[in-house]
């Protein structure tokens, strides 16, 4: 008899995964010692089989363009309204 029968994923909390120890939660604690198999660990996980395909792809070419900066400008000094004696 399987040591996870009729232990389900939504009975722990959002984290939770199996391991060959057991469950642990998602700080690492052990919620449940037990000797689990790898079918087991991969009913209770998922494998990445399990994941949808992905077909787009991101490369270092695909990065988006960093903006463009515009080089500041001098402005003209302005006229003194006095005259200096």
């Amino acid at each position: 008899m399987s040591n996870l029968a009729g232990v389900t994923k939504d009975m722990y909390p959002e984290g939770t995964v199996a391991t060959a120890e057991g469950l642990q939660g998602p700080n690492g604690e052990v919620l449940l010692g037990a000797e689990v198999t790898e079918a087991e660990m991969n009913e209770f996980n998922g494998t990445s089989s399990d994941l949808p395909e992905t077909t787009v792809t991101t490369t270092s070419d695909d990065s988006p363009e960093p903006p463009k900066v515009k080089p500041k400008v001098k402005k003209p000094a302005k006229k003194k309204w006095y005259k200096k004696k």
